[in-house]
């Protein structure tokens, strides 16, 4: 109840004040600020100290130089058709989290830069939900490298994992390549054919890739992976014009089990290109719906522990609509009408 009245509050704030602001909230042990200046995300952050959580509504934020502190962010969201009461929330530039920010909970914003871990820095405990991502880099050599990591719900376009381990990708709809997945996990995401001329993992060892959807059709450039192996694929979709369980297609020594082959065409409700789209529906088609994973839930994003929540809004209240007069009733009365949704997930 607290949450939701704080998010009525800054709605309020916002369109009551004669120049519009963003407004930013910090939640601490000690109480409630609020920023308003020209850089309230980085003001919060200043302020902010470990486990502290800011929220952030809709509209552009600079981001602090790096994150060196566990916290938690919560923003409006970024589909289009979620968010046209608030604009969607969007980080402008790259996201940097240093080996401080164990911990780290980021869920309902749009990066356009890249969301990026300190290079050879070990990072653990980070979760990411219900955002969309330039790109992911996470470079080291492994010596010192991150681990129990989750991506869940997001929109992701490219991703280089050369520091990540013993972590887990979620329901996510991935483009582009995947640099370097070396034990990790990949359930239940989309992976889209952003770019035809490779494969879509380049390199996956011992890793665990279960009850997803590969709309790569690429027979030239590789299937599955490119010269890695000893992964396990299991009930996954895959629109090859080859046999989905056949070995070249997914490296060396790879475990396969129960993959199904699929025409791309007949996978998806509606979807094309090789880019996500709002626009798109990535609901299963009746006859892709009669190929289980293997938890026996549908394979892709609306199936397994975390289906895909439609328009991706995140866990915080959110504003489904609002209506704010431009003036005062005689009495001096503005009539304001705001819908606040609680969400269960």
């Amino acid at each position: 109840m607290k949450t939701k009245i704080l998010a009525l509050f800054l709605v309020l704030f916002t369109f009551s004040s004669l120049k519009a602001q963003k407004i930013v909230a910090l939640h601490s042990a000690t109480g409630v600020q609020f920023f308003s200046d020209d850089n309230p995300l980085q003001s919060a952050y200043a302020a902010a100290v470990d486990n502290d959580t800011i929220y952030l509504p809709g509209g552009s934020f600079a981001p602090p130089a790096r994150f060196e502190k566990k916290l938690r962010i919560y923003g409006a969201g970024h589909y289009p058709s979620a968010t046209t009461a608030t604009y969607k929330t969007k980080i402008s530039g790259n996201f940097v989290l240093s080996d401080e920010a164990d911990g780290f909970y980021l869920e309902g914003v749009e990066i356009t830069g890249s969301l990026n871990f300190d290079n050879n820095e070990s990072i653990n405990d980070v979760t990411i939900k219900r955002c969309r991502l330039n790109n992911i880099n996470i470079p080291g050599d492994r010596t010192q490298a991150s681990e129990n990591c989750i991506f869940q719900e997001n929109v992701i376009h490219g991703m280089d994992l050369n520091n990540l381990i013993n972590s887990s990708f979620f329901n996510n709809i991935i483009e582009d390549r995947i640099n370097a997945a070396r034990n990790l996990t990949f359930l239940n995401n989309l992976f889209l054919d952003s770019n035809y001329y490779h494969p879509v993992f380049d390199y996956a060892n011992s890793s665990m890739i279960k009850n997803n959807i590969f709309l790569h059709e690429s027979t030239t450039y590789g299937g599955i992976t490119n010269g890695s192996g000893q992964s396990t694929y299991s009930h996954n979709i895959v629109c090859f014009t080859f046999d989905p369980n056949n070995t070249s297609a997914f490296g060396t020594d790879p475990i396969l089990d129960s993959n199904y082959s699929m025409t791309r065409a007949d996978v998806l409700v509606n979807q094309s290109g090789g880019n996500f789209d709002y626009t798109h529906d990535y609901h299963l088609t009746t006859a892709a719906q009669a190929n289980l994973g293997d938890d026996g839930t549908q394979v892709g994003i609306y199936g397994g522990f975390y289906p895909w929540k439609d328009a991706s809004i995140p866990s915080n209240p959110h504003i489904s609509s609002k209506n704010i007069s431009n003036t005062t009733s005689a009495t001096g009365t503005i009539h304001i009408d705001i819908n606040v949704h609680a969400q269960d997930r």
